[in-house]
């Protein structure tokens, strides 16, 4: 382990030795014929070389760095949302971070579990929030400081003493066979609907997500047997799901496609919002429920449970990679439920002569 100070074409860089790699910073200081500039660039590239060097010491022996410690939550928030969407929680967390007094400049090292309270408070209270979405933005919150705990930037989670956001229990909305069958029949004006219809449909047969859906290719259809085959664009983990003869129906246009052609090309190359597609189908179906994408994944996942299909297999189905996410639906059947009660024991409530 060791950091040197190296000039090239008059520009100073960090040479890094750590783990048996080296890596090359450039520090965007260079060297020029003023002699007093100088021995200020190098003082300030002795300053950055030292900093670095006590940064690897104390990741060697997992003491904190107090360096990164004094980094503000918001532009360590900030940093990984770079590698994320727009729309993921961390980055739409920020706004809340810098609306709230102080929480656009507090240090990660000052945020206490008093800070904590406050920040859940705020957001529940005074965003007009749903509960829904501010416990998505304070578990934002968490997930950073954990992350900070596993980089050594701080010993421990401040949020861990902390009670955090209840996640209220959501009604998983699903569609019957009568509505799916209405459903199926609407017809609607615009070239996208025909594919946004096939495609719901086939989500209520596969338990697919939009996001699989818009990047399903025929590549991720297998023949022998008969099933998709594809790695989960949440997950990154894959996913197997035997086709049976409806959802094959649903996308068997009789043609032989190239293996990264998309099974849904419209909507995959579509950037427009579908979803009043689903909502305008629903009014024109006589379907008096709230309808999205996921309400046909919600679809798959109880039509399967109430079929016969065993808690274990739906959760593999579905991808989950915690089955308490699967165990929500077992509540949205009413079928299930009525089933349970109804395969209690029966007993004679008659008493001795004939009274009851």
């Amino acid at each position: 382990m060791g950091v040197k100070i190296r000039e090239k074409r008059n520009r100073l860089y960090l040479i890094i030795h750590h783990n048996g790699k080296r890596t090359e910073k450039a520090l965007g200081l260079s060297i020029t014929e003023n002699k007093a500039h100088n021995r200020e660039v190098l003082r300030l590239a002795e300053i950055a070389r030292n900093e670095t060097e006590q940064q690897l010491f104390r990741q060697r022996w997992g003491l904190q760095d107090e360096l990164k410690a004094k980094k503000s939550l918001y532009q360590y928030m900030k940093e990984i949302g770079e590698a994320r969407t727009p729309k993921d929680k961390i980055n739409k967390c920020l706004h809340y971070l810098e609306s709230f007094p102080g929480g656009d400049a507090i240090q990660i090292q000052q945020i206490t579990g008093t800070w904590i309270e406050n920040f859940q408070t705020y957001l529940l209270r005074d965003t007009g929030l749903s509960q829904t979405t501010a416990y998505h933005y304070a578990t934002a919150v968490r997930y950073a400081l954990n992350k900070a705990v596993r980089e050594n930037i701080i010993l421990k989670n401040p949020a861990e003493s902390v009670r955090g956001i209840a996640l209220l229990e959501s009604d998983k909305v699903f569609l019957n066979s009568d509505e799916m069958q209405r459903f199926a029949k609407v017809e609607i004006a615009g070239k996208l609907w025909p594919e946004i219809r096939r495609a719901f449909l086939f989500s209520c047969f596969t338990g697919l997500r939009i996001s699989d859906l818009k990047s399903l290719t025929w590549g991720d259809i297998e023949r022998e047997p008969l099933q998709i085959k594809k790695r989960q664009q949440k997950t990154k983990s894959f996913v197997y799901i035997p086709l049976n003869p409806t959802a094959w129906e649903i996308i068997n246009d009789k043609t032989i496609h190239k293996y990264d052609a998309y099974v849904f090309p419209v909507i995959a190359e579509s950037l427009t919002n579908t979803n009043h597609y689903l909502k305008r189908a629903a009014e024109l179906a006589e379907i008096e429920k709230p309808i999205g994408w996921h309400t046909a994944r919600h679809t798959f996942a109880t039509l399967t449970l109430e079929n016969g299909a065993d808690f274990f297999t739906v959760s593999k189905l579905l991808g989950h990679t915690k089955t308490s996410t699967t165990a929500v639906y077992t509540k949205a059947t009413d079928k299930l439920r009525r089933e349970a009660v109804n395969a209690l024991p029966r007993i004679d409530l008659t008493r001795a002569g004939g009274e009851r």
